[in-house]
C-alpha cells in the first residue's frame, strides 16, 4: 500500500467515525416514528400486564401465608396446653388478643379482595370518556361492542396510524391506574399480613414463657 493509499484509508476511517458519531447523537435526540411509538407503547403495555399477573401472584400467596397462620392461632386456641404444657383460663388477655386478630384478618381479607378485584370499568370505557371524540374506539371495548361487526372492521380500513398510538397510549395509562391501586393494596394486605405474624410469634412466645417459669 502506498503513502497516499494509506493517508486516504486513514481518512476513510476517521470519516466513517464522525459520521456514526454523529448518527448516534441523532438517534439519541430524535424523535420516534410512528411505528417506533407503537412499538415502545405496545412493549410497555405488555410490560404493565406482566406486573399485574405478579401483583395477582403475589396477593395468592399472601392468602396462603394467611391460611397458615390461621391454622397456627386455630391449633393454639383449641389446645395451648400443647405449647404450654397446660390449659389456660379464658381471661381478658385472651379475648383481647383474639379480637384484636379477626379484626386484622378482616382487614388483609379486605385488601386481598381489593387487590384481586377486576376493575372492569377501566377496561371496558368508552375512548371519548376524558379522551376527546376524535378517537375511532378500536381497543376500547365499549366502542367495539356499540358498533357492528362491518362498522368495526371499517374503522380499521380508514384508521390513522396516530389514532391507533393515542389509543394504545390510552391503554397504558389506564393499566397504570390499575397497577396503582393494586400495588397500594398489596401494601397494606403485606402490612397488615406481618402484624398477624408477629402477634402469633408474640402468643406463642408468651405461652412457652409461662411454660417455662
Amino acid at each position: 500500500m502506498s503513502d497516499e493509499e494509506a493517508i486516504d484509508s486513514k481518512f476513510d476511517k476517521k470519516s466513517e467515525k464522525k459520521r456514526l458519531k454523529k448518527l448516534e447523537e441523532v438517534m439519541e435526540t430524535g424523535v420516534l416514528d410512528p411505528w417506533e411509538r407503537y412499538r415502545v407503547l405496545t412493549d410497555l403495555l405488555e410490560q404493565y400486564t406482566d406486573i399485574v399477573e405478579l401483583a395477582d401472584r403475589k396477593t395468592r400467596f399472601a392468602l396462603v401465608i394467611l391460611g397458615a397462620v390461621n391454622a397456627v392461632n386455630l391449633i393454639i386456641v383449641a389446645r395451648p396446653d400443647l405449647v404450654s404444657g397446660f390449659q389456660p383460663t379464658a381471661g381478658a388477655g385472651i379475648g383481647i388478643y383474639a379480637t384484636t386478630y379477626v379484626i386484622l384478618s378482616l382487614f388483609v381479607f379486605v385488601q386481598a379482595i381489593n387487590a384481586l378485584k377486576p376493575r372492569i370499568s377501566g377496561v371496558v370505557q368508552n375512548a371519548e370518556n376524558g379522551y376527546g371524540p376524535n378517537l375511532p374506539g378500536l381497543r376500547f371495548m365499549q366502542n367495539i361492542l356499540e358498533t357492528s361487526a362491518e362498522e368495526y372492521y371499517a374503522k380499521w380500513q380508514n384508521v390513522q396510524f396516530s389514532q391507533i398510538n393515542r389509543e394504545t397510549a390510552l391503554a397504558v395509562r389506564v393499566l397504570a391506574r390499575i397497577i396503582m391501586v393494586k400495588y397500594r393494596a398489596l401494601e397494606r394486605l403485606y402490612g397488615g399480613l406481618l402484624i398477624l405474624v408477629f402477634l402469633t410469634a408474640g402468643l406463642i412466645t408468651a405461652l412457652i414463657y409461662g411454660r417455662l417459669f
